[in-house]
């Protein structure tokens, strides 16, 4: 009983961490790094890292206030994408699904760490959270989305008046990998494999002062 306590008790507490730290990313400049002319998010980064040491739920309550947070954003800045709760909040909560699922996958496999699983998981889920968002965006606002991106979608040999309603969400999309996205993968997994090292390492090395008092 007390260790299910401390169990839920520890979970509330690491949602709590991660959610105050979206809604800081969301509202502050902090959100971003700024690598040359590409601004890189990392605003996805605690619902991953929430999935991975806390699991599913917290992940998704994680993701319940990025989603909130990059809502009311959006109404304060004007943005008159996100402040479709259907593009804002529900790729938030449905992103971690994918990040939860590949923990599991790999948690069966003894060959590879935690690290390993949770930068892979990192890798997945970001590619999962852009592709979600990415088709939120088209279904509601899809003539907004092909004008703003027109410059680049032509940048890449695309024509925005020629492509089918498919052809021009995966369009969009492949334009988007080609410049933030894969930045973004790349980003979070680095992120998420430091942060879980120094996580793992720490623990690894209380239990074995744990261990070696017991001894004593």
């Amino acid at each position: 009983m007390e260790k299910t306590n401390r169990s839920i008790n520890y979970k509330i507490a690491l949602t709590g961490v991660f959610g105050a730290l979206s809604v800081v990313l969301s509202f502050t400049p902090l959100g971003y790094l700024q690598i040359g002319l590409l601004a890189i998010t990392i605003m996805h980064i605690p619902v991953i890292l929430a999935v991975i040491l806390a699991g599913l739920v917290p992940g998704v309550s994680v993701g319940l206030i990025f989603g909130l947070s990059s809502l009311i954003r959006a109404a304060q800045t004007g943005s008159p994408f996100f402040i479709n709760p259907f593009c804002s909040v529900l790729p938030r909560m449905l992103f971690p699904v994918a990040v939860w699922a590949i923990c599991k996958l790999l948690g069966n496999i003894p060959a590879i760490s935690k690290v390993v699983s949770g930068s892979i998981a990192a890798a997945v889920g970001t590619l999962c959270h852009t592709v979600i968002v990415m088709a939120a965006l088209y279904i509601f606002y899809t003539e907004q989305l092909l004008q703003g991106m027109k410059g680049a979608l032509e940048q890449f040999g695309f024509s925005a008046e020629g492509l089918s309603s498919v052809g021009g969400y995966f369009a969009i999309l492949a334009c988007t990998l080609a410049t933030n996205g894969i930045w973004e993968i790349i980003t979070a997994t680095i992120i998420v494999a430091t942060v879980l090292t120094s996580i793992y390492a720490v623990k690894s090395k209380k239990s074995k002062l744990s261990k070696m008092e017991e001894i004593q």
